[in-house]
């Protein structure tokens, strides 16, 4: 969990096979689901309910809407209890069948009920009801960024899926709550139902993909029978990877019936902002505004609806100081094991504004401004080639991360063409750009790691 916290904060081709049936559609796009809680959801309590002016799928037929069969996995359902949807497309060629990108989409989160209250009504943020339900959901959308069809992209020819986010918990909760909270407009009490289910999705989402018990569809390979599979997100979808990529690669690994040994790797974009942990909170917002004057209340806080489900190890190893499992920067330093590639803007927009805004202090240093905050992030991105002897599970981190770190601020780059493409560095006379350095890292061999430094050449679109 970053300081990025405290932003508040269709077939389209013949189908072989029948897909499972879907569930009613309400009036508005949604998929409504049987599970009806006593307490009304959200959505029929806050009539404020706007899309933001942020994060929305593009529609598109590159990709096409799956329900999640709720008869199955009733449990897999977003914050107003919606049934969740993903998108795929298959492979184009015999090459890409046994390939696959999964992306889990981004998009913040929220922690209590006025915070979640407003996230519904996009009030005081850029994300709104989109993250929180499936109502709306396009039929379609269109491949851009690491899901585009490019000969510069690697997996441009594989199996391609997104999962949407629209559960507010970086893609980990398995939590139903009933919550008090302020209209955000009236300013009149109001209560409601929210389900926090993301852990659940993924799962519901991976069964599917491995044809255990749902499928989608003949045209969409096995999952089992994958070789290579890039696990990849951005903002909220990067918490995701983090807390979930030892989790699925136990699942993959344990089902593969592909030829050789599968290569699982994971790519995390946009969330490896300043280091919280050694921060001083007392000058804080969070400090002023709410009390929490040290990381480890603001981790707690952070509980107070529901608890990610995380990296099991982690937990283990941290049972008497669980929140520390709930922050993906303690867990990607130490309890990853997965081989991971990272990708950062030196200059992320929102990472780097929402660090001077919450005010915290560097030890030695002072408040955070924005140059402590991008020199933060620089040395930490070069901290990585030392993962192998500083992290806590050591021995079991077997690859040294890979880095892309260009001086650039678009946040959340994943999805946007320009910045997945044309961004790049260039030291000693060779440019790279993000798919240079990653196919470099999982082949194992060239220049795999480049962070930016001011003797290098850069390209931010």
């Amino acid at each position: 969990m970053r300081i990025l916290l405290f932003a508040v904060s269709f077939c389209v081709w013949s189908c072989v096979d029948d897909p499972p049936p879907l569930p009613p559609v309400a009036s508005d796009g949604g998929v409504e689901s049987d599970a009806t809680p006593a307490t009304p959801s959200i959505a029929d309590v806050l009539e404020c309910g706007t899309v933001g002016d942020a994060g929305s799928l593009p529609e598109g037929t590159d990709l096409r809407r799956v329900v999640i069969d709720p008869a199955i996995f009733p449990d897999a359902r977003c914050n107003d209890g919606t049934q969740a949807v993903f998108y795929v497309r298959p492979a184009d060629t015999v090459a890409g069948r046994n390939r696959w990108v999964i992306q889990l989409q981004g998009g913040g989160g929220c922690h209590d009920a006025n915070d979640c209250a407003k996230r519904w009504c996009s009030i005081d943020s850029h994300i709104g009801m989109e993250h929180m339900t499936s109502r709306s959901a396009p039929p379609g959308i269109t491949g851009d960024g690491i899901l585009a069809r490019r000969p510069e992209n690697p997996y441009g020819d594989a199996n391609h899926v997104l999962l949407r986010y629209c559960s507010s918990d970086n893609h980990g909760g398995r939590a139903e709550v009933d919550v008090d909270a302020t209209h955000p407009i009236t300013n009149e009490p109001v209560r409601f139902h929210l389900a926090f289910r993301g852990r659940d999705i993924l799962d519901a989402m991976i069964a599917t993909l491995r044809k255990d018990g749902a499928m989608v569809d003949a045209s969409m390979p096995d999952l089992d029978d994958g070789v290579d599979v890039l696990l990849a997100g951005a903002s909220a979808g990067a918490g995701g990877v983090i807390g979930n990529a030892d989790y699925l690669g136990e699942i993959l690994r344990a089902h593969h019936t592909g030829s050789g040994v599968l290569r699982f790797t994971a790519l995390v974009d946009s969330t490896f902002g300043a280091p919280a942990a050694g921060l001083d909170w007392s000058t804080s917002t969070m400090c002023s505004s709410r009390s929490l004057c040290t990381w480890e209340a603001i981790m707690t806080y952070f509980q107070q609806m529901y608890a990610r489900e995380t990296d099991a190890s982690c937990n283990a190893m941290h049972a008497t100081d669980a929140w520390m499992c709930q922050d993906t920067d303690h867990m990607i330093h130490h309890h990853v094991t997965t081989p991971f590639f990272i990708r950062q803007g030196l200059r992320d927009r929102l990472l780097v504004d929402n660090a001077v805004d919450a005010m915290a202090t560097v030890p030695g240093q002072g408040l955070m401004t924005e140059q402590l905050a991008t020199g933060l992030m620089r040395a930490d991105l070069l901290s990585l080639a030392n993962l192998r002897s500083t992290a806590e599970e050591a021995a079991e981190i077997t690859t040294v991360p890979g880095v892309f770190g260009p001086p650039c601020a678009k946040h959340e780059t994943l999805s946007d063409n320009p910045n997945t493409y044309m961004a790049s560095l260039t030291t000693a006379n060779t440019t790279y750009r993000m798919f240079d350095l990653l196919s470099n890292w999982q082949a194992g061999q060239g220049v795999n790691a480049v962070i930016y430094d001011p003797t290098m050449a850069f390209a931010c679109p």
